[in-house]
């Protein structure tokens, strides 16, 4: 996985699809997921770096998803099904009536939603779906119809206990019983990917490059699990004696417990890691870059006793490491891979690090309090560079909570005089940070939507370690979009040399990836492999 290190310099956005504008209670991809691409390419841009998209569970977290490979339900424009004529407009009003325009209400949403899509697809004459057929589509439409006949419960709740342990003959009478209810879930993901396709395609053909986020394990009560929990530490009835998380760090004394299942490492090497192979295809196949999360798992993972209430007595535990990369390097190709390189870190992953050569992550915000590491004046080519990330606070939040004397050194740093406090999408201190963001060695540069528009803490997505409350429901405005210079960024870009798409030039084809059985790929993934390096 030799990637060249010329990376061309680039710049994008991080902006979560729910976080966009629009009247659903939640951002879709839509028209304003298109009006967002125009928003990136006025102004100089060619990233756009999303949260994952698929369907999450009962915490409404994209890390916590119910399926590895299911999109979303609630990210569907519903406007489509008007223009397929399985709704009609007055049940579009009723779907978009009472949502909140500014902060997601994911039980609201998610109710509304999915009564929609149940109209239309009894509405349905025939089956448009029918030759959508991902390898996961089958094991994901059954979890969820028998899901929804134990009122939404996790696999290990049911109780049925044929059904749990996946006895054969239970799945076929299931099967039979409740083939419409099956579809309903495959027409939805049909629906899913059909939206994605055109977004992304609309991206791709302005030269911006989606940058993705796998996160490194999946959620107890997935598909994926219940299915395979072989796979997992844990025995058949879905105990498990530790689960996954980090000890205390930057965001948290207890430490963060996640409570995902562990994986079999043993069995899964075993398999050659078919799973995920699979895994990852698929990752590559929807995004054009994928940023791994938690990257530090594979080379030591921290492990949690199941009955521990916080993450602190935990130990670390050896990981799969160069095997595995090797492993899907040699059924996939070379991995368009950023890795999720931060917390508490030690020399097997520096080692991973430079055995694989991703580009890990720097953070503006995790520089200045204690060492060097993450100031800008350290940044390199082999690095992606953020002023925060989803976990961190936005940088006028941070500037806050900072001592005076430390504020002091980093304004300094900064070059900056004047009103700190003033925020705002063009105020003084937003371009300050942007301007030293960008000017750094790092070859990507990202910059989440919250710190281009100067916001402070109650804009915050998410708060690690913690549950509910305000986490991923924040929403931007369109309007406060349109309030983003165009000229200054698209100026500081082409100061900075950032002003390079990471798309395959005019002249390639436009044929669509594949990835072949044997691990070939064709042309237009290797030239889009060579555009990154």
């Amino acid at each position: 996985m030799r990637l060249d290190p010329d990376f061309l310099r680039s710049a994008g956005v991080l902006m979560p699809v729910t976080m966009l504008h629009g009247a659903h209670g939640i951002g879709v991809l839509g028209i304003e997921a298109k009006e967002f691409v125009d928003f990136l390419v006025d102004r100089g841009f060619h990233v756009w770096q999303v949260l994952p998209v698929e369907q999450t569970g009962y915490c409404f977290s994209p890390y916590r998803s119910i399926s590895a490979y299911a999109g979303e339900p609630m990210l569907i424009d519903p406007r489509v099904l008007v223009e397929m004529e399985l709704v009609s407009p007055d049940e579009l009003f009723n779907r978009i009536e009472g949502v909140s325009w500014s902060q997601v209400d994911y039980e609201l949403v998610r109710r509304k939603q999915m009564a929609l899509l149940r109209t239309a697809f009894y509405r349905l004459k025939d089956k448009p779906y029918e030759d959508f057929k991902p390898f996961w589509l089958d094991d994901y439409a059954l979890y969820m119809a028998i899901s929804q006949q134990f009122s939404n419960h996790p696999w290990f709740m049911w109780t049925d206990e044929k059904l749990r342990a996946r006895e054969v003959s239970a799945l076929k009478k299931f099967r039979e019983e409740f083939s419409e209810e099956i579809e309903f879930f495959k027409f939805v993901q049909w629906l899913f990917d059909m939206q994605w396709k055109e977004i992304k395609q609309y991206a791709n053909e302005r030269k911006i490059t989606i940058l993705g986020d796998m996160p490194i394990y999946v959620s107890w009560d997935s598909v994926e699990v219940w299915s395979r929990r072989d796979l997992f530490n844990m025995d058949a009835d879905g105990h498990y004696p530790t689960v996954s998380g980090v000890p205390p760090d930057y965001f948290s004394e207890d430490g963060q417990r996640w409570g995902d299942p562990i994986y079999n490492w043993k069995l899964m090497k075993k398999e050659g890691y078919k799973w995920w192979i699979n895994r990852l295809r698929a990752s590559i196949e929807r995004y054009d870059l994928v940023r791994i999360d938690h990257f530090r798992g594979f080379a030591s993972y921290w492990e949690i006793p199941a009955e521990s209430e916080t993450a602190k007595n935990g130990k670390w535990v050896k990981g799969p490491g160069l095997d595995f990369f090797n492993a899907m390097e040699k059924a996939l190709g070379p991995l368009p891979v950023i890795a999720e390189d931060l917390g508490i870190l030690s020399e097997d992953v520096y080692k991973l690090m430079r055995d694989t050569t991703f580009r890990g992550m720097r953070v503006l915000q995790f520089g200045f309090t204690e060492d060097d590491y993450h100031c800008p004046h350290r940044f390199t080519k082999f690095h992606v560079a953020y002023t925060g990330t989803h976990d961190n606070t936005t940088m006028l939040a941070w500037l806050f909570e900072l001592e005076p004397e430390v504020r002091e050194r980093v304004l300094m740093y900064f070059g900056f005089e004047g009103d700190w406090a003033e925020g705002g999408p063009n105020s003084p201190i937003s371009k300050a940070w942007a301007r030293v963001l960008f000017t750094s060695g790092a070859s990507l540069a990202v910059i989440p939507i919250q710190d281009m528009l100067g916001y402070g803490e109650d804009m915050r997505i998410n708060t690690p370690g913690t549950f509910g409350g305000s986490n991923w429901c924040v929403r931007i405005r369109g309007e406060a979009l349109h309030q983003i210079s165009i000229p200054f960024y698209k100026s500081l870009i082409e100061a900075t040399y950032r002003n390079n798409s990471l798309m395959p030039t005019d002249d390639e084809d436009d044929e669509d990836v594949k990835i072949y059985s044997d691990g070939t790929m064709d042309k237009k993934i290797k030239t889009k492999l060579e555009a990154l390096r």
